[in-house]
């Protein structure tokens, strides 16, 4: 029977660990997405964001389900050390090194073990999950062996890259393994003048792009090519939502696990608008990178805390956005142009879920900040905000409208 009750503490702990490391790592990613210059690399980190937030939905409901009402307890901290330690990464390559090619793997490694040791038919309910965990983490591993012969393109990469390689594989070490069962040592020292970069004041593209601070200039509805590229291409520079959303990951620590989960599904939704620009740019015959890329939308919103950035996306910027493309989705309906039509409509859809977000949230986090004035209040600042700083000419446009209205 003691053996039994071990066994069964012993698994649940091991879940914990595992749910831990799953939403951490959402957050560290987070962090380091607008420091990530390759573009395709970005796009992907972006899904594994999500991707990580949906693995540790589903073991926190197992632990639910094993009447665990508290998954973060006692094992939130350790892994913390390992995430803030790995964090402190100078290259985009040493980044995902440690987090791929070491605790993804010891992860999976991890996960085919409880599979394999655990009761078959009193712990079921665990296997599937743990199955598809197993199947989201190789997929990821198995990208990143292949990005990282991309980005470590020289000797002296290749050396950063097995130096840091080594540094994580005793960062896990310390805290006991990537399950917290082993025995723990103090943290390693992470290699000379290594400090943290996060966060990152400016948003990294690689060279293909032409980067700039301003946003493409809006062209007459009449031009209606003009148009239609200049509406795509601003789809394409959404990166930089998903950039600010993953900072806001990164930077606001002590919320409640749901809020890194909505606010990891809504960074991914913003990468998705991000390459629903990009693919109907394709269609139309343009890659990407033949537009001015702005990275000024990123930058100024930098300048402010996670609680101003996060109200004025969704309280200014995302809600004030609706009027234009709803215009828009009419127009190319009425052009014929379903293409145009249906990923403006599901944007739209997006969208609309990201200001019922934006209402759940930004009153947490007044709370979280102390902000000491009303939400209506912090609305009106954050519009004073987007007016004064904002280098979008959407953007501007709609908040010109709507204060001439009031």
């Amino acid at each position: 029977m003691a053996d039994f009750l071990d066994n069964a503490k012993l698994n649940i702990e091991r879940l914990k660990f595992f749910q831990a490391f799953e939403i951490q790592l959402t957050r560290l990613l987070g962090g380091w997405l607008p420091g990530v210059e390759r573009w395709e690399t970005k796009h992907e980190i972006g899904l594994h964001i999500f991707q990580n937030a949906e693995n540790s939905r589903d073991l926190r409901t197992r632990l639910w389900e094993l009447r665990v009402s508290n998954p973060d307890k006692d094992v939130e901290a350790e892994v913390l050390k390992t995430t803030n330690a790995l964090a402190l990464a100078q290259h985009d390559f040493e980044l995902l090194t440690g987090v791929y090619l070491v605790v993804k793997k010891q992860l999976i490694e991890a996960y085919q073990a409880y599979v394999k040791s655990t009761h078959g038919v009193y712990d079921y309910p665990s296997i599937p999950v743990l199955k598809r965990c197993i199947a989201t983490n190789t997929e990821q591993l198995e990208w990143a062996k292949r990005e990282l012969v991309l980005l470590t393109d020289s000797g002296e990469k290749k050396r950063k890259m097995q130096c840091w390689l080594r540094y994580t594989e005793e960062l896990v070490r310390a805290i006991g393994g990537i399950d917290g069962q082993g025995e723990k040592s103090d943290l390693p020292m992470p290699p000379p003048a290594y400090s943290l970069l996060l966060p990152f004041s400016e948003a990294k593209r690689d060279e293909r792009f032409k980067v700039q601070i301003m946003g493409m200039p809006m062209p007459e509805k009449s031009e209606r090519l003009e148009w239609l590229l200049w509406q795509f291409a601003n789809y394409a520079a959404e990166m930089q939502a998903a950039e600010t959303l993953a900072t806001v990951l990164w930077e606001t620590e002590g919320m409640p696990w749901e809020f890194y989960f909505d606010i990891a599904r809504h960074c991914w939704d913003e990468v998705r608008h991000s390459k629903l620009g990009e693919t109907r740019l394709a269609e139309l015959g343009y890659h990407v990178s033949d537009f001015p890329c702005s990275v000024g939308s990123y930058a100024w919103r930098q300048l402010f805390d996670p609680l101003i950035r996060y109200c004025a996306l969704t309280y200014i910027i995302e809600a004030g956005s609706f009027k234009l493309k709803h215009e828009s989705y009419q127009d190319y309906l009425v052009e014929g142009d379903t293409e145009s039509a249906q990923a403006i409509m599901f944007d739209i859809v997006d969208e609309t879920m990201h200001v019922r977000w934006g209402s759940k949230w930004v009153p947490e986090l007044m709370k979280h900040y102390d902000y000491g004035q009303t939400l209506e209040h912090l609305i009106e600042a954050c519009r004073d905000i987007v007016s004064s700083h904002s280098v979008a000419p959407a953007q501007r446009k709609a908040i010109e409208k709507e204060l001439a209205r009031a």
